[in-house]
């Protein structure tokens, strides 16, 4: 007798083998007409369910919410938000922490098999190929990074936008010499905050030295400090510093302060997100803030929607950023 396999299954039934795997191991999370859709093709198929099968299982499922590093506290936030929403439908949210990549993916995807995830939810920006496969074993979201060229939903904001609106700010009070403290290159966020960047200073008719870019490496004070400080050394300096992440604004904060400079008489300095550091440093600092917690809240929402409906076409969603103003600029 030929095998009947989960994907054969999902053929017949015209829908996912992540809907089967979910109609065979979390009813529950199914709707009616899904499960008996997925019925009717295994019975057409000759299998009939098992004892377990047709019971379901008891265990809370699981929610897979993947982040690229734990040290960056940006994505506290966003797990919180992920987390509520995952408790209040049933679901344990299970924390992964490592950059997915072409040598990292298959772990990936075994771990999403080993734990039966119902779902994923990324924070890294994945290759397209690698959506695909993980795709193939249960529903994604998108959140904070994407992969725009993908089928696949993101929650995210405008960081072109944002970046823009942050440059025009500083522009406004009279800076010029402006210089931008930005991320690692291989995330969406540092390339289009860069763009966003350097489209509002054009538009003012106004050129940087390239050594006015800082790009660094991971999220790290101690690299900002060391950047600024090498900044700060030489007879032309900054008037201002737009940074992609409130870390980086604090330690540039520092640094100015430290080789005698005023903020934001001398120097004006502008971050990004809204962290709670923000509000801690002495000038407070002025920064862009995006709502992060929203973000894992609406990721998870969106997850959990395709996970009640796979037919469901899912629109990825842009949520509003705003300039909060304080001391340091």
């Amino acid at each position: 007798m030929k095998k009947i396999t989960v994907a054969s299954i999902a053929k017949q039934a015209g829908v996912s083998p992540a809907t089967v795997s979910r109609v065979l191991n979390h009813r529950e999370l199914v709707k009616e007409e899904t499960i008996q859709c997925v019925e009717d093709a295994m019975k057409e198929l000759g299998r009939r369910l098992g004892r377990r099968e047709q019971k379901g299982q008891t265990k809370k499922p699981i929610i897979l919410l993947n982040i690229p590093g734990v040290d960056n506290v940006f994505y506290l936030d966003v797990i919180k938000g992920a987390r509520i929403s995952a408790k209040a439908h049933g679901y344990y949210l299970l924390l992964h922490e490592s950059p997915l990549s072409r040598g990292t993916i298959q772990d990936f995807c075994e771990l999403i098999v080993q734990v039966d995830a119902a779902g994923v939810i990324l924070l890294n920006k994945v290759l397209e190929e690698s959506l695909q496969k993980i795709s193939a074993l249960t529903p994604v979201v998108q959140c904070c990074e994407y992969n725009e060229h993908a089928n696949v939903p993101y929650v995210s904001i405008d960081d072109f936008k944002a970046a823009e609106s942050a440059t025009q700010y500083l522009l406004s009070n009279g800076r010029s010499r402006i210089a931008m403290i930005n991320g690692p290159g291989m995330f969406n966020y540092a390339v289009h905050r860069q763009e966003g960047f350097l489209y509002a200073l054009k538009n003012a008719e106004i050129t940087i030295p390239r050594q006015w870019i800082l790009q660094l490496p991971e999220i790290s004070y101690e690299m900002a400090y060391a950047a600024v400080s090498r900044l700060l050394k030489s007879e032309f300096r900054p008037d201002a510093f737009f940074a992609i992440s409130d870390v980086f604004a604090a330690a540039a904060v520092k640094a100015v302060k430290k080789y005698g400079f005023r903020v934001p008489e001398d120097i004006m300095v502008v971050g990004f997100d809204n962290i709670e550091l923000s509000t801690m440093t002495s000038p407070a600092i002025t920064t862009v803030s995006q709502p992060r917690q929203q973000m894992g809240y609406t990721a998870c929402e969106m997850l959990l929607e395709i996970i009640d409906n796979p037919l469901t076409e899912v629109k990825s969603i842009v949520l509003d950023t705003e300039l909060i103003v304080r001391e340091t600029a």
